[in-house]
């Protein structure tokens, strides 16, 4: 089998505008937590990819070389009464003149961090049976100016990560049988501990860079960190303090920008492939009951060769 080409060391420009692209959504999903603390997990997948669809035109980042990032929601097994093994996949290709030299594949698994006290809007199968007619009032909904804390805490649990459960199995088996590494994607509020409430009062402020946000880790490494915990234990952010290093920046995981611009795009993180046509590449991205739900493709693309 011919053997596959890595991505090319690209102009320190091209990493500048992934990682600005990708911490704008980092950012987005922070704001929309402060301000809605209680939505969806599949909410704030949407706010990821409808952030980065700002960054769908072809972009000149540097001389000769320009960058596209589109993004396409696909669907999934949730909507037919199941779960994906991942909600998002994400796709880098290097191009020169039109042509494609190295691809590369990252696949993330959405969890976010629930509050310690409030309740989070879960999704069910009623609400896509369902439809327009959840948003009708039934008459007995308390006030919207009743008061609601959600508060955030080291302590606070990913309520939907289940140690053991069929899901956390499932991703430990498609690991084995692909040998396509899956990865956590958590949605933590910008810097924890905080309290967020409701009624929402005056505009988001998020304030400097803080110990949360959206993060990256292996779902190997993950494994590791609650091996020796019982079967229904979910972890929390406290847990994931050391997932993927002892380093401040990195604790409970790489920051979403840093995980695409320093680890996928220079060749650390994901896997490598030679074609979209490739079963195991095609059975993720192209089949409508495929085990993601979303997906994402950066295409760098240089006029004239990478020399």
């Amino acid at each position: 089998m011919k053997a596959m080409s890595p991505l090319p060391k690209f102009p320190p420009a091209i990493y500048k505008y992934v990682r600005t692209a990708f911490r704008a959504a980092n950012k987005r999903v922070c704001e929309k937590l402060a301000r809605v603390p209680n939505c969806p997990e599949q909410s704030l997948d949407m706010t990821l990819i409808d952030t980065l669809s700002s960054y769908a035109a072809p972009a000149v980042v540097a001389p000769g070389w320009l960058v596209r990032i589109d993004v396409h929601f696909l669907g999934g097994l949730r909507h037919f009464y199941n779960w994906e093994i991942a909600d998002i996949g994400v796709l880098v290709f290097a191009k020169r003149a039109g042509a494609v030299l190295a691809n590369k594949v990252a696949v993330l698994q959405s969890k976010r961090l629930y509050p310690d006290q409030g309740t989070v809007i879960e999704q069910t199968p009623e609400d896509f049976n369902i439809g327009l007619g959840t948003l009708v009032p039934g008459g007995h909904e308390a006030p919207l100016s009743q008061s609601h804390l959600f508060p955030f805490s080291p302590a606070s649990k990913y309520k939907a990560l289940i140690v053991d459960d069929r899901q956390y199995q499932a991703i430990r088996d498609y690991e084995a049988k692909h040998h396509i590494p899956v990865h956590y994607l958590f949605y933590n509020p910008w810097a924890i501990p905080v309290t967020y409430t409701f009624p929402v009062s005056g505009s988001t402020r998020l304030g400097p860079r803080g110990n949360g946000g959206t993060r990256v880790a292996p779902a190997e490494r993950l494994r590791a960190v609650v091996a020796g915990r019982s079967a229904g234990y979910h972890p929390s952010f406290s847990d994931l303090n050391h997932v993927v290093s002892a380093k401040p920046s990195h604790a409970s995981g790489w920051r979403l920008e840093y995980f695409m611009a320093d680890l996928v795009m220079k060749c650390e993180r994901g896997r490598l492939f030679q074609s979209l046509e490739e079963e195991d590449i095609f059975g993720l991205f192209n089949r409508r009951s495929g085990p993601i739900a979303a997906a994402v493709a950066v295409t760098i693309e240089q006029s004239e060769g990478f020399g």
